[in-house]
């Protein structure tokens, strides 16, 4: 991949907002993709820069509220292969050793 991503969407409203966030994550599965919902925001995977954007558009489109909140950081490397579970593992490693020393 040659694009990490993340995005945040808050349907701004009282009551809960995971039947929201659940339209949203739907509208991620149109594009070409991976990602991983984690507690406070989605994290994206792709090939092509535009992608995000166009998923992360439509994400944002599917939300049925009067007022919406949406971030996207984006660390585009397109000359570089990076995987988000190869950034995790690096920083796994680097504890084990840690821990051993």
């Amino acid at each position: 991949m040659t694009a990490i991503a993340r995005l945040e969407i808050i349907p701004v409203r009282e009551e809960r907002m995971s039947d929201q966030i659940a339209a949203a994550i739907n509208a991620l599965d149109q594009f070409d993709i991976s990602y991983e919902l984690t507690p406070m925001d989605t994290v994206i995977e792709a090939d092509d820069v535009s992608e995000i954007f166009a998923a992360a558009e439509a994400a944002h489109d599917a939300i049925d509220e009067d007022r919406i909140i949406t971030s996207l950081e984006i660390d585009h490397q397109p000359d570089r292969e990076q995987h988000t579970r190869d950034r995790v593992d690096a920083v796994e490693n680097e504890l084990g050793r840690s821990a051993q020393g």
